[in-house]
């Protein structure tokens, strides 16, 4: 589940517009009938309440099917002549990706 894309805002929201929409989602679904939509957009709120949580999403969001950056970095500091991890260009390197990644639309 891509937040952004539940609440229908673009990644340089801000915290007026998140709130806006999740009370204008909250009128469409309301959780008497439709809680499954309701927990949707409360989950997705919840993500996207401050900006720390939004730029938190920007740098680490990655879809279901995809590794964690952590993962990433686990199985690179294992390959063959790695005898210690990665220093800070390789791990910047990695950040980078996987914020590209967060960016890039999920059905991909």
């Amino acid at each position: 589940m891509n937040p952004f894309v539940v609440l229908d805002l673009p990644p340089d929201c801000t915290d007026e517009q998140v709130r806006a929409a999740y009370h204008r989602l909250l009128r469409q679904y309301p959780p008497e009938a439709f809680p499954a939509e309701f927990q949707a957009v409360q989950e997705a709120a919840t993500a996207l309440k401050t900006e720390r949580d939004r730029w938190r999403l920007h740098l680490f969001y990655q879809p279901a099917e995809t590794e964690s950056p952590m993962e990433v970095l686990r199985k690179f500091s294992k390959l063959p002549g790695r005898s210690r991890p990665p220093g800070f260009p390789a791990f910047k390197s990695l950040l980078r990706a996987a914020a590209s990644a967060a960016r890039q639309p999920a059905d991909k």
